[in-house]
Formats: C-alpha cells, sequence, structure tokens
C-alpha cells in the first residue's frame, strides 16, 4: 500500500511540504521535563536557563539534545556541541524517542495571555525556500537574516541524526478553513500528547492525523489557499508559506542541505538518490496570520555599553531622529501599539523613558533605524552589544546591567505577507509571535541522517 506521501506526491510538491515522520518520546517519559522553549528565547536571562536545568536533572529533555543560545558565545561551545550529539544518540540507543510513523500533527497551545494558538506540522521543502533578499521562493524570509548566526547552529545540525522545530511558519487563511475548524474534530485523531508546560509555558496538547481521507480535506484547503494567494498577488511565484518564528533555524537547514547536496554528488549519488535525502527538509508548524491566538509582538533591542549617556546623545543628534520626548512608560507603551505608533520607537536609560519621532523623510522601519544607530554607537565602545528581547518587563530590567534600552513597535498582521511580496524581507527581527513564553515549546524530532 503506497505511504501517503506517495498518495499525494504531486499535490504536495506543488506546496512545498511533506508529511513527516515525527519521533516522539516513549511512554513514561515525563513530557514536563521533557518539552522545553525555543533555544533563541531568554538569550540574556541566566537565571531562567538555571531554572530549567534544574528542574530537568538527569530526565530525558529537549534541554540536552538543544543549544540555548545564551551560549553561543561562552567559553566551551565545542564540548557543549558534542554533548548535544552524544545525548541525541543516546536517546535513540535507548528508544526514548519512537517513530510514530507518517502524520500530519494537530498542535494545540493555550497560555494565559493569548489564549488558544493552533497549528499543523509539516515538512517543509527547503528546495522551496530562500532567505535571500529578492527571494521569490514559495516559502520566505518576512524578516532580515542574519547570515553570521547561521554557522555556530550549522555546527550543531551537521553532525545531528535529529532535527527539533521551533519554526513556526505563517499562511493566510481569513476564513479559517485550514486549522482552526480541527478542534471539532480531534475525536476522529490518534492523541499523541497532552502536557502542562514548564516556566509558565502553558497547555500544549497534540493529534496524529494519519488517515487519507482526513489528509486529503487538509491538502484540498491548502491548494484553495494557494490558488487564493496566486491571485491576490497577482503573481506565479507568490509568498504563500511567511516566515513567523525561527527564521534562523530554518536558514541553518537549508544551509546544511545544500552542503549535504554537494557531499551526495560527490559521493556519486544519483539526483534522485539526493532528492530524496531526509535532510532536504525541516519540521515547521504552519499556523494561520489571522488566528485570534496568535498575537504578533515587537522585538525590542538592548545596547549593553559603559556609555549609556553617550549612546543617548547620539541619538538626540541621529540626522533620522526629529524629537526625543521625555513620555511616562504607560503613555509610551500605549503609543507603540497605536497606529500613530508604527514609525516611532521609545528608549529608556535607566531613570527616564523618551519616545522617538523620527523625520518626516526617513522611509526606514524602526527597528532598522535603531539597529543602525547600534552600529554607529559600536566605532566608539567597540565592547558594546546588541541582544533583541523578547517582552517589555524582560527589556526593561536589563538597564540595570548597564544598557540603553529600544522598546519598537510592530507590523500590523493585516499588511505583513503582503508588504514583504511587494518590498523584501523586513529588518531583522522586525516581530515577535507571542511573548517569549509563548514561543514554540520543543516537543518532535525528526530524522534527518540516512
Amino acid at each position: 500500500m503506497p505511504t501517503l506521501n506517495e498518495q499525494f506526491a504531486s499535490r504536495l510538491a506543488r506546496l512545498g511540504i511533506r508529511i513527516p515522520e515525527a519521533l516522539l518520546p516513549k511512554a513514561g517519559v515525563d513530557l514536563a521535563k521533557w518539552s522545553v522553549v525555543a533555544c533563541d528565547q531568554y538569550t540574556s536571562d541566566h537565571a531562567y536557563w538555571n531554572t530549567v536545568d534544574s528542574l530537568v536533572g538527569e530526565a530525558p529533555s529537549t534541554l540536552r539534545i538543544t543549544l540555548p543560545e545564551i551560549f553561543l558565545e561562552q567559553p566551551g561551545i565545542d564540548a557543549r556541541i558534542s554533548a548535544i550529539h552524544g545525548k541525541m544518540a543516546e536517546y535513540l540507543a535507548q528508544g526514548i524517542l519512537e517513530n510514530r510513523g507518517e502524520a500530519i500533527t494537530y498542535i494545540k497551545r493555550t497560555t494565559a495571555h493569548s489564549g488558544t494558538r493552533e497549528g499543523l506540522l509539516f515538512a517543509m521543502d527547503l528546495e522551496r525556500y530562500s532567505y535571500a533578499r529578492d527571494s521569490k521562493s514559495l516559502i520566505r524570509a518576512t524578516e532580515g537574516t542574519i547570515v553570521d548566526r547561521i554557522p555556530p547552529r550549522l555546527a550543531v545540525r551537521r553532525a545531528a541524526p535529529l532535527e527539533l522545530p521551533h519554526i513556526m511558519i505563517l499562511v493566510a487563511d481569513p476564513a479559517r478553513e485550514l486549522i482552526e475548524g480541527l478542534a471539532a474534530k480531534v475525536a476522529e485523531f490518534e492523541p499523541a500528547y497532552d502536557v502542562e508546560l514548564m516556566q509558565h509555558g502553558g497547555h500544549l496538547q497534540g493529534w496524529r492525523i494519519s488517515k487519507a481521507e482526513q489528509v486529503e480535506h487538509i491538502i484540498a484547503v491548502l491548494e484553495k489557499l494557494l490558488d487564493a494567494t496566486i491571485a491576490a498577488q497577482n503573481s506565479q511565484e507568490p509568498l504563500f508559506f511567511a516566515m513567523g518564528d525561527g527564521n534562523h533555524s530554518l536558514a541553518t537547514a537549508k544551509a546544511r542541505w545544500e552542503e549535504t547536496k554537494t557531499e551526495l554528488a560527490t559521493a556519486g549519488k544519483s539526483q534522485e538518490e539526493i532528492l530524496a535525502h531526509p535532510a532536504r527538509f525541516a519540521l515547521a508548524e504552519i499556523v494561520n496570520i489571522h488566528s485570534p491566538g496568535l498575537m504578533f509582538e515587537p522585538i525590542h533591542r538592548v545596547v549593553f555599553t559603559k556609555d549609556v549617556a553617550g549612546l543617548a546623545a547620539a541619538l538626540k543628534t541621529s540626522s533620522e531622529v526629529a524629537t526625543v520626548t521625555p513620555i511616562a512608560e504607560a503613555d509610551l507603551q500605549a503609543l507603540l501599539v497605536s497606529p500613530q505608533g508604527q514609525d516611532k520607537a521609545g528608549f529608556f536609560n535607566g531613570q527616564q523613558y523618551f519616545a522617538i519621532a523620527y523625520q518626516p523623510e526617513v522611509k526606514k522601519l524602526p527597528p532598522a533605524l535603531v539597529d543602525e544607530l547600534y552600529a554607529r554607537h559600536k566605532e566608539s565602545d567597540a565592547s558594546a552589544r546588541i541582544d533583541f528581547i523578547h517582552g517589555w518587563e524582560d527589556n526593561k530590567k536589563l538597564a540595570a546591567e548597564g544598557a540603553g534600552c529600544f522598546f519598537l513597535p510592530v507590523i500590523a498582521r493585516e499588511t505583513l505577507i503582503g508588504w514583504v511580496q511587494e518590498n523584501g524581507p523586513l529588518p531583522r527581527k522586525s516581530f515577535s509571535m507571542g511573548d517569549a513564553e509563548e514561543k514554540r515549546y520543543y516537543m518532535e524530532a525528526r530524522r534527518i541522517t540516512v
């Protein structure tokens, strides 16, 4: 009997997706310790990751097979990566992870702040994805990709037998036909997991969709949405799957796939064998950009510097800046979530908040302008360092560590896909979907080696 991927091969190829064989923890594994938040969160918060480490202890956990980015620039990184690869091999050898076979996973995540967010887990075809600024691929970056951030992630993926996704990809489904209606059908699906997540992560549930008629329905809706996107964008090269979270993880998967193709070709493999390799695909959760449980949040900036006063002075004298006005914290928060705040930013020096208004002729978005200010400041303070922070409170508390904190608005979700199709990616780290604790928690894995 043909597999699901064989039955729907041509239709899946048009959509740039594959039905994955997900690996899940075996019965008896404590899922509350297994599942930890995406590695690109809490990147300056050692206390958070120390707490996670304490909670996990010696239990099987995705903490041991992923690399929290807080450690990327710390000593011993090579040893950490080697330990990750060793632990992956150990989990496979001990049967900690089990292959459940082909299935689309319907995911339901409930958090205190955003309510319920739903998604579908697919394997995305990296042949249909590019993060280049001028990309016309079906799957596309919505923000600028920081190429320098790929190599350390690539070092993890190169020798890894597994991938674990924290990638979320957006699709425009204003009628909510694709995902949101599945909640009423869960009795027809196979339960996969049900867990209360650590560190205020909320509740996570998953169901496997593996019957051909169920898969057929989902594919048919995706085809309908693709046809509508082609019509709306008036293009045979539409942006259909838009990156939401995990941009650099997907870019790393792409980079490794390009390396793998070269290695396989050098080894004498045929084109058919090369394109059948599992590294061609990357796991990602597809989410409706119109989902009521999907909160678009800004990604703020913190600049660690020995000269916060100099950073503030440079801000006030910047040629792009019209005014820097003292403002109450609550008023700044209200401004940046309003339509009038889309082209503004905020600054906190540890004592006072300021609203930043840019010159009307400046056409760049506020995240790019803050990044450029940082680059100029680094010329006078070589030790200065920028970090990208999810959450207002998490950002402002870093002022106590000797930093200038910038607060940014977020692009309206209704305009995102059209804006990127017309103008190319937004500035790097321009938006996030939910606060840090609402990010994807690792659960499923997939083999990326033969």
